[in-house]
């Protein structure tokens, strides 16, 4: 590929410099910044004291290069004109274009899951569901998520009247419940096999913010599609995806309850 002939050659150094800080704190000094940029110290040096100067940088008390107040400023500005939903949706749209399989995304609401966001599969047969669709929790891998760090007396106040079937298979004792909910927390993902729509199994991952369950994400699967290797892949690409929005929510200054 060409080199682009707009590129400042020096500006785009001093990007170069923070992109390396920012992934690598505390590891590297002058010296090893040097080496790894293949640049003279003698015309690194300048740079790095304005770079510290500016609070874009700071030394720590080894001599190696951290990120300072300055750079965090300036990333805190972008994500405060960030649309949550908007990211959400594109880092939704990444999973089901890898696993070609319907994502949601969804809050609770009372004992329910409001669902916010949902890519559809390409594939022709494919989990019907809608933006808007409020269903049982309990019945669902995603509502699991949401009440994964619920107490078993706080899930029989959620549901006053009971569990009520939705399928077959669909869990309708408290007891057990909670003790799925308990392996979940272990496991770190909940799933559900037919037990809120036939012929459908989801995989779903709580999205949480200074440790509290504030949201979730999914993926379903019709049974005839299922397979291990397809779980596993599913599985993998929920944590990536976790820990993205988790990335932005953990730096946002917004509540859920804003989003409905």
């Amino acid at each position: 590929m060409s080199e682009d002939k707009n590129i400042h050659r020096s500006t785009s150094r001093v990007l170069d410099i923070l992109e390396l800080v920012a992934e690598h704190p505390s590891e590297y000094n002058l010296t090893d910044i040097s080496k790894l940029m293949e640049a003279p110290k003698s015309s690194l040096y300048p740079i790095m004291y304005t770079l510290t100067a500016r609070h874009f940088l700071a030394l720590d008390n080894n001599g190696h290069y951290k990120v300072d107040f300055s750079l965090y400023q300036v990333g805190n500005s972008y994500l405060r004109q960030l649309n949550f939903l908007d990211e959400v949706e594109k880092i939704l749209t990444n999973m089901t274009n890898v696993c070609m399989e319907t994502s949601h995304f969804g809050i609770l609401k009372g004992g329910d899951v409001l669902y916010l966001k949902k890519i559809d599969s390409p594939e022709p047969i494919r989990m019907t569901s809608r933006v808007g669709m409020r269903i049982p929790a309990y019945g669902t891998a995603i509502g699991k998520a949401l009440l994964m760090d619920t107490e078993f007396l706080e899930l029989k106040k959620l549901y006053p009247n009971g569990l009520k079937a939705l399928t077959e298979n669909t869990i309708t004792d408290f007891t057990d419940l909670s003790n799925q909910l308990s392996e979940a927390r272990l496991l770190g993902y909940t799933c559900e096999m037919e037990e809120s729509t036939q012929y459908i199994c989801c995989f779903a991952v709580p999205i949480q913010k200074k440790g509290k369950v504030v949201a979730a994400i999914s993926v379903a699967i019709p049974i005839f599609r299922y397979t291990e290797e397809r779980a596993k892949l599913v599985r993998t690409l929920l944590f990536d995806s976790k820990n993205k929005i988790e990335t932005i929510l953990n730096n946002v200054d917004m509540d859920m309850e804003h989003l409905i």
